[in-house]
């Protein structure tokens, strides 16, 4: 493919990385998509997802995502990346339960409370959300009523890290390292105190 030279472009984060026609036409379907009032956060999740995943923003004046998010958009990266993920999570729903006709998420609230658990929770959080509903319409509140008790029960499991057993201690970072620091406080204090002088061999001894 012949590349027009007036749209070629790198960016220190992708230096290989250049607009062609096909990339800029890309780009441009995408942000229509994204500018238009009437797309769905999932359309403008799926849209930004091709534009980071391809790096189609690399052949514009925005040398990282986050920048483009930002200026282009009013997004912030976080902003972004949970619409992303909202997108990500609804394919997931409608590739695992579509045959079985079972109810998907339609709003963002939903999604983003699920996106909040690992990708191979997501479709048995979401049963248990439907199950908990028994039939009636699924709010946000539902799926957080699901979600949290999931992610503190996940965070009490994690591993406590004991500050007394991380932090080094002398004798952990050099045997005998604590000998020579009360040798050498001796030698300190007794210089202070005028009471002792050293020589150069005395004290080299010591420090070695």
């Amino acid at each position: 493919m012949k590349t027009n030279k007036s749209n070629v472009k790198a960016t220190a984060e992708n230096p290989e990385k250049v607009a062609d026609q096909k990339d800029l036409q890309l780009l441009q379907e995408n942000e229509a998509v994204i500018s238009k009032a009437q797309s769905s956060f999932l359309e403008i999740g799926k849209a930004l997802k091709a534009i980071r995943d391809q790096k189609l923003f690399a052949g514009t004046e925005y040398a990282e995502f986050e920048a483009y998010c930002l200026k282009k958009w009013a997004y912030s990266l976080s902003y972004a990346n949970r619409l992303i993920a909202a997108h990500d999570c609804y394919e997931l729903m409608k590739k695992e339960l579509s045959s079985s006709g079972e109810v998907l998420p339609n709003n963002e609230y939903q999604l983003r409370a699920l996106t909040g658990l690992p990708d191979t929770k997501w479709v048995k959080t979401w049963k248990q959300v439907l199950a908990n509903a028994a039939g009636k319409p699924v709010t946000g509140e539902m799926v957080e009523a699901v979600v949290k008790p999931m992610l503190a029960k996940s965070e009490a499991v994690k591993p406590k890290t004991d500050a007394k057993q991380t932090e080094a201690t002398p004798e952990a970072v050099n045997p005998g390292t604590s000998k020579k620091l009360v040798e050498i406080g001796e030698i300190v204090k007794k210089a202070l105190e005028n009471t002792s002088k050293l020589s150069f061999d005395e004290l080299t001894k010591i420090l070695k």
